[in-house]
């Protein structure tokens, strides 16, 4: 434990631990096509004592992602898992034939995938028990890993938890249904209802099972060492617990967020444009987001390492005749936009989420510098093409009559689940 702050080392007994990150949740807050469709590359930084940060050669096409104590899992585009580091209790050893995978979870020395028929395996330390999957469990939709404990939830909105129970920590609140997402600390649960709000249990050293009064509107919830993490769903995120090191002060501003992760002392977010911001213990530059990191359609935090997934889309910005902010682009109301960018090469035409590109008025702001389009089609309705000669894709945008004198953000939302918007002014 050299190099630990002292608030920190007197809490990492060990074996120390991280929060699991929970895949499911992040699932929810991204497209359900960026984990069934769209691959990527993972990328890892902060403390690497156990080759948790190195990612095996061949190891691509990479799905979904977790980080364990100091262990890294994956799902691969063929549903098969790959996991690195450390490997002292077998929480790497994935087992033999596992596959068919849809979500993963990495826990204190212990690792979990359900599968997509609903079943739960588990490997790893069984010194508590928190691998020894209930008999006849199914019907599971997401799971998480703590400590030395295991949730699973299933899809009549129940919990299920098994492991050590030493604070509490796998006695499920008696009544508690209408569950959407979980999330396990080293010692607490966290569960997100339907309607919003947050229920947490088990260890509270640090106030880590106090929900805030009145949080409702969260979308998403991690869970640390002795930290919790909401994300809301106007994209603004919300900490409580400890915060020793930080990992509980959201940074001032911070807005847009789409998925969160949270160590053991430090925590991260992932916004819609794909950029990633961490704050908290930072002693192995676990919080020191590598410059330029962009494209991240995933992200997940172990003791003291991150790990994100690098969509295989790579957005060059919007193309010519549209600009992006803080330009505002101006023409009739009524023509057609010929929204024009690349993703790197032909990734073929299923490559938005469900329900974009889609628009929505914004306020008109006299200050903004406005640039006319310069160049408008005649369109009878929104399509889209990819050009191979110039490897770029149009998107014609439709825009209607009745918009003249607004203002509207339009908004492309990839199958990844990353967002790039422009702005428009209407004559």
């Amino acid at each position: 434990m050299s190099g630990l702050p002292a608030s920190t080392a007197v809490r990492l007994r060990a074996p120390m631990l991280i929060a699991a990150w929970l895949c499911i949740a992040l699932m929810g807050a991204i497209s359900s096509a960026a984990h069934g469709a769209v691959n990527g590359k993972v990328v890892a930084w902060g403390l690497n004592t156990y080759g948790q940060l190195d990612v095996p050669a061949g190891v691509n096409g990479v799905r979904a992602i977790a980080a364990g104590i100091e262990q890294t899992l994956v799902i691969k585009s063929d549903g098969t898992v790959a996991a690195w580091g450390r490997n002292d209790a077998g929480q790497t050893d994935v087992p033999a034939g596992l596959s068919g995978v849809s979500a993963i979870a990495g826990g204190g020395y212990h690792a979990l995938a359900l599968k997509h028929d609903g079943t739960v395996v588990a490997w790893g330390g069984n010194d508590k028990g928190q691998t020894n999957v209930p008999a006849g469990l199914s019907g599971v939709i997401a799971i998480a890993a703590g400590g030395w404990h295991t949730l699973a939830l299933k899809r009549d909105g129940t919990v299920v938890a098994w492991g050590d129970n030493s604070v509490g920590q796998v006695s499920v609140p008696a009544g508690l249904n209408g569950v959407s997402a979980i999330a396990a600390g080293i010692n607490h649960s966290v569960a997100l209802k339907s309607d919003g709000t947050v229920v947490a249990w088990g260890e509270n050293s640090s106030g880590e099972t106090n929900v805030p009064a009145q949080l409702g509107a969260v979308r998403a919830i991690a869970a640390g060492f002795g930290h919790t993490v909401a994300l809301k769903r106007d994209g603004t995120v919300v900490a409580w617990g400890n915060s020793s090191e930080g990992q509980t002060t959201v940074p001032a501003g911070l807005s847009g967020v789409r998925a969160i992760a949270a160590g053991v002392s430090h925590t991260v977010a992932l916004k819609r444009d794909g950029t990633v911001v961490a704050w908290g213990f930072n002693a192995f530059g676990q919080a020191t987001v590598p410059a330029g990191l962009r494209d991240i359609m995933a992200i997940s935090a172990g003791t003291h390492h991150t790990v994100a997934l690098r969509s295989n889309y790579r957005f060059s910005g919007f193309l010519a005749p549209v600009d992006a902010p803080p330009l505002v682009n101006t023409l009739e109301a009524g023509e057609g936009v010929p929204v024009r960018f690349s993703l790197g090469s032909n990734k073929g035409h299923d490559i938005f989420a469900d329900g974009y590109p889609a628009s929505r008025t914004v306020p008109c702001n006299a200050d903004a510098p406005t640039d006319e389009i310069e160049r408008t089609v005649k369109a009878d309705a929104s399509s889209l093409r990819f050009d191979a000669s110039t490897n770029t894709y149009t998107y014609v945008w439709k825009t209607a009559s009745a918009w003249s004198g607004q203002c509207r953000r339009l908004t492309l939302r990839f199958a990844d689940g990353v967002e790039h918007s422009a702005v428009f002014g209407f004559r």
